[in-house]
């Protein structure tokens, strides 16, 4: 079996909730996301979704992939798609870096040998060690009544982590992480994450202003040095996420015992090949993880469902159901969610298909 056709697709997603806001300057109201879709020369077809939040996020969005996509498209074509390490290695010999770019290619990979094999991606993964990953929710930045609100309806869904949103104003985050976890009942958990917003010094003055709050501190800072920093003078339990982006930064947390929980974003890492590489890692040595991604629609969703369930359930935190925050959808049928839980598919692959109708005509088609 050999890649024949790569066909990228690009679709709008507006943000159910109007807008999302992440830190100072940082927020959207649609993200852009990219599906790519590989045809073998059997018939069998994989896709793939990949959808950072921009270049206040990451060094990447939806352009940034679409400028990579000739080059990656060259190194799969002719390629089997079932030999999922060597496809990892003819990606990474052609570009450098651009993990955010190779996610959706390696995607569709792992959806292709799910079929080629007749098993759902989470057992090729490792097996479906969870059934059902818990969910966070982010905690919206708005008036506390309709906060209180909102908490409420998520609650009503089953959600019991919720993620607060800070870095907007250092002063001003104190009270608001004050406020958020003092509506929270027992069983409850919330992240405080400030999305690299900080300096070490405003970071240091959060943490030491919060001592006696029971949250998580998540990535408080641009660069591992720096939340390696503040680490060592916070009391609460350390969350990294954004600095997260391969084995080597996993290995320096296993030896610095940086965090007690590490979030693994699929397109951050490059793909779930690289992904399923650093979470075994982590797992291995007892650090707790989230199985989530960037952004995306039910594509994107559908490759987390499958990294969680085939993640222990004791050393897995939370994922996230991204369709959810969207108001259209980019791919059929979506995962299912009950109970504040994410469920992978049970079909073959990803168990998901790109919905035509929403993404309409590819962007580039190769060769």
């Amino acid at each position: 079996m050999k890649i024949a056709t790569v066909r990228v697709y690009q679709m709008d997603l507006p943000y159910v909730g109007g807008r999302y806001a992440w830190g100072p300057g940082c927020s959207l109201d649609i993200a852009r996301t990219t599906v790519v879709v590989l045809e073998t020369d059997s018939g069998l077809v994989g896709c793939g979704e990949s959808c950072p939040l921009g270049s206040t996020y990451l060094a990447a969005h939806a352009q940034g992939i679409l400028a990579c996509a000739p080059a990656l498209a060259r190194a799969v074509i002719g390629l089997d798609p079932l030999q999922t390490g060597a496809v990892e290695q003819a990606m990474d010999m052609a570009l450098k870096g651009h993990g955010y770019a190779k996610s959706a290619f390696d995607a569709a990979c792992w959806d292709i040998l799910g079929k080629a094999v007749g098993l759902p991606v989470s057992t090729l993964l490792g097996g479906r060690l969870t059934d059902g990953a818990p969910m966070y929710r982010v905690v919206p930045q708005k008036p506390l009544e309709a906060t209180v609100e909102e908490m409420e309806a998520h609650r009503r869904a089953g959600y019991r982590q919720f993620q607060i949103k800070i870095g907007q104003d250092s002063h001003g985050d104190i009270e608001r992480i004050r406020t958020v976890a003092g509506l929270l009942r027992p069983g409850e958990t919330a992240f405080a994450d400030a999305n690299t917003a900080y300096s070490v010094h405003d970071a240091v003055r959060v943490v030491r202003a919060i001592r006696d709050v029971d949250v998580i501190i998540e990535q408080p800072c641009l660069t591992y040095d720096e939340c390696l920093q503040v680490r060592s003078r916070c009391d609460h339990p350390m969350k990294l996420d954004e600095c997260v982006t391969g084995l080597d930064v996993a290995a320096r947390i296993v030896a610095d015992r940086s965090a007690e929980v590490v979030c693994l974003k699929i397109s951050n890492l490059g793909g779930l090949t690289k992904a399923r590489r650093a979470r075994d890692f982590l797992v291995a040595h007892g650090i707790e993880v989230v199985c989530e991604d960037t952004w995306g629609g039910e594509i994107c969703t559908a490759a987390c469902a499958h990294f969680a369930a085939s993640t222990p359930a004791a050393l897995q935190l939370s994922t996230t159901d991204l369709h959810n925050y969207n108001t259209v959808a980019c791919g059929t049928p979506p995962p299912r969610v009950a109970e504040g839980r994410l469920f992978a598919p049970d079909t073959p692959g990803l168990g998901v298909k790109p919905d035509y109708n929403g993404l309409g005509r590819p962007v580039a088609v190769f060769p």
